[in-house]
């Protein structure tokens, strides 16, 4: 894997910003190496999706590959726009979720801006899964 120019942006002492370009294997490796779980779920619209989902797809079963951890990683996608973000659209993400067995363990990534990241840090706060989700944005 090619080594990616990062730059960190700190907040409170915490490097909690990363900025840069290509970084699907970076993340990758950065969640699987400091959030341990059984799942990792990423979820995003289907304008991202159809942008980015192949990339992350790749980079992290190429990353649980290369650790030889038995994690799972799963995707889904929901459809782009503010009508997502709604009762309905909260109820759609937790039935895929429980359907897949996800478990308190399971780490949530929310790719995509505004809507995306609302609706997936509010499924996390509520589903009590691993405390809140990591937000990446596109």
């Amino acid at each position: 894997m090619t080594e990616t120019d990062v730059y960190k942006v700190s907040i409170l002492g915490k490097d909690s910003i990363h900025c840069g370009f290509h970084l699907a294997p970076y993340i990758a490796r950065t969640v699987l190496d400091t959030l341990p779980a059984s799942t990792y779920v990423l979820i995003t619209d289907t304008n991202i999706a159809r942008l980015h989902l192949d990339t992350f797809q790749k980079g992290f079963n190429e990353e649980l590959t290369h650790l030889g951890k038995r994690s799972r990683f799963l995707t889904h996608t929901i459809s782009p726009g503010e009508t997502s973000k709604s009762r309905d659209g909260k109820a759609a993400i937790e039935d895929f979720l429980l359907l897949n067995r996800c478990t308190r363990d399971t780490v949530i990534l929310a790719l995509g801006g505004g809507v995306i990241g609302d609706l997936v840090g509010f499924v996390a706060a509520t589903l009590c899964v691993l405390s809140s989700p990591l937000f990446l944005f596109v």
